[in-house]
C-alpha cells in the first residue's frame, strides 16, 4: 500500500514538471507577427553615407539602402534634402515615409522613383524632375500627404497599365504638364482630396496647352473626387483617349471637384472621332472661369452630367457654352446650375443625338453681349456648328432666367427651323427677349 502511494506521488510530480516545462516553452517561444521589420533607417543613412544636405548625388547609396530592406519594410527618411540624379527602383512592398520634412530633388530631367507592387509614399516632398513617380504595369501604389513642387516637367505621377492605386491628401504645385497622368488600360485608380494649383491663372500660359491636372488618356473605373484643380495650362480633369492606341476612358467619375481658372475646360469627357471614351460621369463639380467651356462632353456617348455648378463671371472666359454637348449620343444633362455664362448656358451641337437636358437652372447668359451673332448668348442653344443639327433632343423642366435685366437673346434657340424630332416642354423662361424661339419650336417632332 505504501508503495502504491509513493508511485502516485511520483506520477503527480512528473505531470507537474511536464506542465511547467510546457508553460515555459509557451512563454518563451517568439510570437509570430505581421509587423514591418523594425525601422533602422537613421542607422542606414549613416551606414550608406547618404548625404542629406542635397549637395551631392546620393542615387547609388540610396538604392543600396532600399535594397537592403526586405519586402514589406517601412523606411522612415530623416529630415533633409536628398539629391537624386537618376532613378530609384523599389522592390515590392517597400514603404517610404518622411520623418519630418524630407525633400527628394532631381535634376529636372530624371524620374525619381520607379515602383514595384504595393509600394507607398507618405509625407515626402518631390521636386525638380521629369517624373516623380512612375507606375508601369504595377498595382497597389499608395501616395498620401505628399508634395509635388518646383518644376516637375512631365508628370508628377505617371500611371501606365497600373491598377488599384490611390493618391490622397497630397498637393501639386507648379507642375508644367501633367499632375497625374493615367494611360494604357489602367484601372481602379482613385485621386481623392488633393490640391492642384499652378501659381498663375491658366498656368501662366497665354494660349491653351495640351496638359491637365488629372489627365486620363485610357483607363476604367477612374475616380477623381473631392479635389481642388486650379490654373492648369489645360483641363482641370479630363477623361480622354489615346490616339496612338485608339483606346479611351470608360466607367469613370469625376465628382465634387473644384475646377477653376484652367487653360482649357474645367472638366471634359473626350472620345475622338471614334468615340472610344464612353459611359463616364461628371457629378457635383464646381467649374468656374476656366478658359473655354466649363464642362464639356465632346465626341463621347452615354455620359452623365449631373448636379454641377458652373460660372463664367470673368471677362475673357467661355466659348460655345458653359456646358457643351458636342457630337454625343444619349448623354444626360440633369440638375445642373449655370450661375452665369459669357455665351450660351447649355450648348447642344454638332449632331448630338437622343440627349436629355432636364431640370437645369440657367441664369444670366450672353455675358459677352454678342448681339451680332444670333447663335450666342442663349439659355439653351441647338446648333449644327457646321455639322449635323442635333436630333431627338429632350429639353424639359429647365428654369432659364435673368437677374440683370432683359437679355437680348432667347431662352431656347435653334439655328434649324425644321423638324429635328426634338421634345421641348415644361421649361420656365423669364428675363429673355424671346422665351422659346419660333425656330426651336419648329424642331419639335410632330
Amino acid at each position: 500500500m505504501k508503495l502504491i502511494k509513493n508511485k502516485t506521488v511520483i506520477i503527480v510530480i512528473i505531470i507537474l514538471v511536464a506542465l511547467a516545462a510546457s508553460i515555459f516553452v509557451i512563454i518563451t517561444k517568439p510570437k509570430k507577427t505581421n509587423k514591418p521589420v523594425p525601422n533602422v533607417s537613421n542607422q542606414s543613412i549613416k551606414k550608406y553615407s547618404i548625404d542629406i544636405t542635397g549637395k551631392t548625388d546620393v542615387t547609388t547609396a540610396f538604392q543600396k539602402m532600399v535594397d537592403s530592406y526586405p519586402k514589406g519594410s517601412t523606411i522612415t527618411l530623416p529630415k533633409g534634402n536628398y539629391n537624386l540624379q537618376n532613378t530609384i527602383k523599389l522592390k515590392d512592398g517597400i514603404k517610404l515615409v518622411a520623418e519630418n520634412n524630407a525633400i527628394i530633388k532631381g535634376i529636372g530631367k530624371n524620374t525619381l522613383f520607379s515602383v514595384g507592387n504595393d509600394n507607398s509614399f507618405r509625407g515626402i516632398d518631390f521636386q525638380n524632375c521629369n517624373t516623380a513617380i512612375s507606375v508601369a504595369g504595377k498595382k497597389g501604389l499608395k501616395v498620401a500627404n505628399c508634395k509635388f513642387t518646383n518644376k516637375i516637367n512631365f508628370a508628377a505621377i505617371n500611371f501606365s497599365q497600373s491598377s488599384d492605386c490611390t493618391v490622397i491628401n497630397s498637393s501639386f504645385y507648379d507642375i508644367l504638364k501633367y499632375g497625374v497622368l493615367i494611360d494604357k488600360d489602367s484601372k481602379n485608380i482613385t485621386i481623392d482630396k488633393n490640391k492642384f494649383d499652378n501659381p498663375k491663372v491658366f498656368g501662366g500660359y497665354s494660349k491653351e496647352q495640351i496638359s491637365g491636372h488629372v489627365y486620363c488618356l485610357n483607363g476604367t473605373n477612374i475616380k477623381v473626387t473631392n479635389n481642388i484643380l486650379k490654373n492648369s495650362g489645360g483641363q482641370g480633369v479630363i477623361f480622354a483617349y489615346n490616339s496612338g492606341t485608339g483606346k479611351g476612358t470608360t466607367n469613370s467619375v469625376a465628382s465634387n471637384n473644384q475646377c477653376e481658372g484652367n487653360g482649357q475646360e474645367g472638366a471634359t469627357i473626350y472620345g475622338g472621332n471614334q468615340k472610344v471614351t464612353s459611359g463616364n460621369s461628371l457629378i457635383g463639380n464646381t467649374c468656374k472661369n476656366n478658359r473655354f467651356n466649363q464642362i464639356e462632353i465632346w465626341q463621347s456617348n452615354n455620359n452623365i452630367v449631373k448636379n454641377n455648378i458652373v460660372e463664367e463671371s470673368k471677362a475673357g472666359v467661355g466659348n460655345l457654352g458653359a456646358i457643351t454637348l458636342f457630337d454625343t449620343f444619349q448623354t444626360t444633362c440633369i440638375g445642373n446650375k449655370v450661375l452665369s455664362a459669357q455665351n450660351n448656358g447649355i450648348n447642344i451641337t454638332s449632331g448630338s443625338y437622343k440627349c436629355t437636358v432636364l431640370s437645369n437652372n440657367i441664369k444670366n447668359t450672353n455675358g459677352k453681349k454678342a448681339n451680332d451673332a444670333v447663335e450666342k448668348g442663349n439659355g439653351i442653344l441647338l446648333d449644327s456648328n457646321g455639322k449635323k443639327q442635333p436630333q431627338y433632343i429632350k429639353i424639359k423642366d429647365n428654369i432659364i432666367s435673368s437677374s440683370i435685366g432683359t437679355i437680348a437673346k432667347s431662352g431656347i434657340y435653334s439655328t434649324s427651323n425644321t423638324d429635328q424630332h426634338n421634345k421641348i416642354d415644361g421649361n420656365k423662361i423669364t428675363g429673355y427677349k424671346t422665351g422659346l424661339h419660333e425656330y426651336a419650336k419648329m424642331t419639335i417632332g410632330k
